[in-house]
């Protein structure tokens, strides 16, 4: 184990102390949700030191982060986990109480209060949980029309029909072809074809709306716009990258609406009954 390797630099005693709340070793249903948010608020704490923290503390974050780990900031700034490690950045709503989810080996832990919403994804590795996303997302006052193209449906070549990515595993590759459903759906106003690929504690936060959206919400927008005639297409996948935990898939995908600015958008899906259905859509945009 990493932590114990630095044992004889800077004492392994205190980076074992600052995890071991949180193995995984001997965890049960509810074990795990204690886990997790042992975990998180370890997290936070860490977080919160600053140029505070000591070469334990940097130690003990280092365990805490995958090593796929990915920061984006309210304005769209990505790091990795060597940047966080390097320069601790500033957690947005340290002091929020937490709205916590677990999907088998991956647990989606909130911590939203007004216009700032959080997100953090972690994931549970042989030896314990780490985190895979720290995402923040502020809402804009009032919420942005959709982005409407005259050419029509015909022109959702990317993403309904062929990306530029190409998924490894086979979750991977249902997650897509669920996806691209979804954006078909959306494309021909097809609330029927929409619904059943969507999960019903779906909700999409992003930069383009005041509010997150439920699923019921989405399928009312999605009928609204059939009925009035408006075209719009979904915005083309520039890159994503994508990680299988098993339970549930994520997509770290960036995007790129029309005369607009590219964004960041995390999507989460879980199998049920067969079936790949989406959990939530985060999307921050690149300033």
């Amino acid at each position: 184990m990493k932590c114990l390797v630095k044992h004889a630099l800077v004492g392994g005693l205190v980076c074992f102390a600052a995890i071991a709340a949180f193995s995984s070793s001997h965890s049960s249903a509810s074990g795990a949700d204690q886990e997790v948010l042992e975990a998180d608020r370890a997290l936070v704490r860490l977080l919160s030191l600053g140029d505070k923290a000591s070469p334990q503390d940097y130690l003990a974050l280092d365990e805490l982060l995958d090593e796929d780990f990915t920061w984006i900031d309210s304005n769209g700034k990505s790091l990795i986990k060597p940047e966080v490690l390097k320069n601790f950045p500033v957690l947005a709503n340290p002091d929020v109480g937490l709205q916590e989810h677990i999907y088998g080996r991956s647990a989606v832990v909130r911590a939203n209060r007004g216009r700032a919403q959080v997100m953090r994804v972690w994931a549970r590795r042989a030896s314990g949980w780490r985190l895979m996303l720290y995402q923040e997302v502020t809402l804009v006052v009032k919420s942005e029309p959709p982005v409407a193209d005259g050419a029509g449906i015909s022109d959702c070549e990317n993403p309904c029909k062929d990306i530029p990515f190409h998924p490894e595993t086979p979750s991977e590759q249902e997650v897509i072809a669920s996806w691209q459903g979804v954006m078909r759906a959306m494309a021909h106003k097809d609330a029927d074809a929409y619904a059943p690929l969507i999960a019903e504690e779906f909700t999409a936060t992003d930069t383009h709306h005041d509010r997150a959206y439920s699923k019921a919400d989405r399928i009312e927008q999605i009928n609204k716009q059939k009925q009035s005639g408006v075209q719009s297409v979904p915005p083309p996948l520039v890159s994503a990258r994508m990680f299988d935990f098993g339970d549930t898939v994520m997509m770290i995908a960036r995007e790129q609406r029309a005369n607009a600015k590219a964004y960041f958008n995390t999507r989460m899906w879980v199998k049920r009954e067969g079936r790949w259905q989406m959990l939530f859509s985060f999307n921050t945009r690149i300033e």
